[in-house]
Order: C-alpha cells, then sequence, then structure tokens
C-alpha cells in the first residue's frame, strides 16, 4: 500500500509541489505521453489503483449496481462506496461531461457491459440477441449528467 512519509512539508512548498504537478499533467496532449508519464512516475499498484477507481466511477455514473461494479472489477465494496460518495463532485461532473461526447467512450462501455452480460447471463442474452440486450440491460443505464 502506498504511504505518505511522516515528515511533513512546509504549506507553501506543498502547494508549488502540487501546483507543478498538475500543470504538468495539464500539459500531457497525446494518449501516448500521458501513457509515458504515468508508466515511468507510477507504480504499477498506483497504476491499477487509480485506473480502477476511475472505472468505477464511470461504472456509477452509469448506474451500475455496486455488485455488478465488484464482479467487474475485482474491487470491493469499501473502494466502491468511497468513489459513490464523492460521484456527484464538480470534478467527476466535469470528466462525464467530456467521456459522453466521445463516442469511443460510450463503445467501450457498452462493449464491457455486453461482455459482462455474455459471461454472467449467457443463457439470456442468447435468448434475447442483440437488440434485447440493449433494450433490456442497456437502455435503463443512461443517465443525465445535471
Amino acid at each position: 500500500m502506498t504511504q505518505i512519509s511522516k515528515r511533513q512539508l512546509r504549506k507553501e512548498i506543498e502547494q508549488t509541489v502540487y501546483d507543478i504537478f498538475w500543470e504538468t499533467v495539464v500539459r500531457i496532449a497525446k494518449k501516448e505521453e500521458a501513457e509515458s508519464f504515468f508508466s515511468e512516475f507510477l507504480t504499477r499498484v498506483e497504476k491499477v489503483n487509480f485506473t480502477k477507481r476511475l472505472a468505477v466511477a464511470i461504472l456509477l455514473y452509469k448506474n451500475y449496481d455496486w455488485r455488478t461494479i465488484g464482479d467487474i472489477l475485482k474491487v470491493s465494496m469499501g473502494t466502491i462506496s468511497k468513489i459513490d460518495s464523492k460521484i456527484n463532485s464538480l470534478g467527476f461532473k466535469t470528466i462525464f461531461a467530456k467521456l459522453e461526447k466521445e463516442e469511443k467512450w460510450r463503445k467501450f462501455w457498452e462493449n464491457l457491459a455486453k461482455a459482462y452480460l455474455v459471461l454472467t447471463r449467457g443463457h439470456k442474452v442468447a435468448a434475447l440477441g442483440k437488440e434485447g440486450v440493449e433494450r433490456l440491460y442497456l437502455g435503463k443505464r443512461k443517465r443525465r449528467l445535471f
């Protein structure tokens, strides 16, 4: 588990360090740049934790139930609860609005949902067909941002 040093920074130095970090992140313009930077900057465990938390947030936004999220992402109810308590914050709403505009994100989460349904409810998926699955399972999951 990642730990924070017991040796604390002075507040002005801590703020400067945060500012530099966020300004650096904002300057990353391409996926390849972000992937390269964060692959070198974060440990494998930090990357896994960060990406799973983001995926939890998006699945909560898409109205997936907690048990399904836990099954898909192999996360605890405690992790889901922590993210759920922050899901209506301005930061998450801003990201969700940006992701909703991008078709490939919608397709990715739709495909993830379909894969989960095939794995967990294969007999129902086969009986319903593609249109039935989209209508019954995917259609009711959409939610407006504001």
